[in-house]
């Protein structure tokens, strides 16, 4: 991948989505496939082997941050309204991001345990999340699961099982479209776009919230990264980095499209708050990380 592509993609669509949102919600009917999509070229490139060399003890205890500690910092948003609250839960319990493997291979991290949890944690993430929100949420967290598990299967379960088939079927294929991976860049900024230009609605008027809000949660994925971190340094440097980026770079495009599902436009703000924390975080890895960790 060329140097900072994945971070000048990321800008782009953050700038199209707030300059031209008449134009990026031209697709928005088409998010979740976009969002299945991801999730197919990322399943493409997992092989049997990266999972076979995973520490399973390592994986296990990394499982714990993704899916247990960062919802528990979702918490103090209790504080604010139950929509907002509700956001930040579905955000932080959300799988690690697809992109775990790759910033884990960037940052001189352990990719094959890169490649293992988000596989596995996106897998996973059919009963955790809503189970999570249901035991954290309280009141707020009495929704329709059907909907969740509707959502999960589209873009998670569908997209994993054809993976899987085409690299049984299609060899050549599979093959040439891992190696062009840049190209994947594409879907992601036009989904990426469209969940902003789809929320430019909420954000005008709501500048302030939405900057802190975006402030708040870019330190709590700091927070929850920086923690893993430190104990995964027991494993070593490599296990660490991992355990930095699996536990702070969730899924937000997979939350936003479930809070999009149940409660529509209206709720989205703490989304895309979140989405934005998340892209400002990953550039930062891709641009200083190396330097850092």
């Amino acid at each position: 991948m060329s140097k900072y592509l994945f971070s000048i993609v990321i800008f782009l669509s953050i700038i199209s989505g707030l300059l031209f949102p008449n134009v990026t919600v031209l697709w928005k009917d088409y998010q979740n496939f976009l969002l299945a999509l991801l999730m197919f070229f990322s399943a493409l490139r997992v092989e049997k082997k990266d999972l076979e060399k995973a520490n399973p003890r390592q994986l296990l205890v990394l499982l714990l941050f993704v899916f247990v500690l960062m919802p528990l910092l979702s918490l103090p948003f209790k504080l604010t309204d139950s929509m907002t609250f509700i956001g930040v839960l579905f955000a932080l319990a959300s799988p690690s991001a697809a992109a775990t493997a790759f910033f884990s291979s960037f940052l001189g991290g352990d990719i094959a345990l890169g490649v293992a949890i988000s596989f596995i944690a996106s897998l996973l993430s059919i009963v955790t999340l809503p189970t999570t929100v249901y035991l954290l949420g309280g009141a707020a967290g009495s929704i329709d699961n059907n909907k969740i598990f509707t959502i999960l299967i589209e873009v998670i379960i569908i997209p994993i099982l054809t993976a899987l088939i085409s690299k049984k079927l299609f060899k050549k294929l599979v093959e040439s479209i891992n190696k062009h991976k840049d190209c994947q860049l594409v879907v992601m900024f036009l989904l990426a776009s469209s969940i902003i230009g789809v929320s430019y609605g909420n954000i005008v008027g709501n500048e302030y919230l939405f900057l802190q809000e975006t402030v708040m949660i870019f330190f709590i994925l700091l927070l929850g990264g920086v923690l893993a971190y430190l104990f995964g340094m027991r494993y070593g440097k490599k296990s660490a980095v991992t355990f930095f980026v699996a536990t702070s770079v969730k899924n937000a495009m997979l939350s936003f499209a479930i809070v999009l599902k149940l409660f529509g436009a209206n709720a989205v703000l703490p989304m895309v708050a979140n989405l934005i924390a998340q892209f400002i975080l990953m550039a930062l890895f891709e641009i200083v990380g190396c330097r850092i960790l």
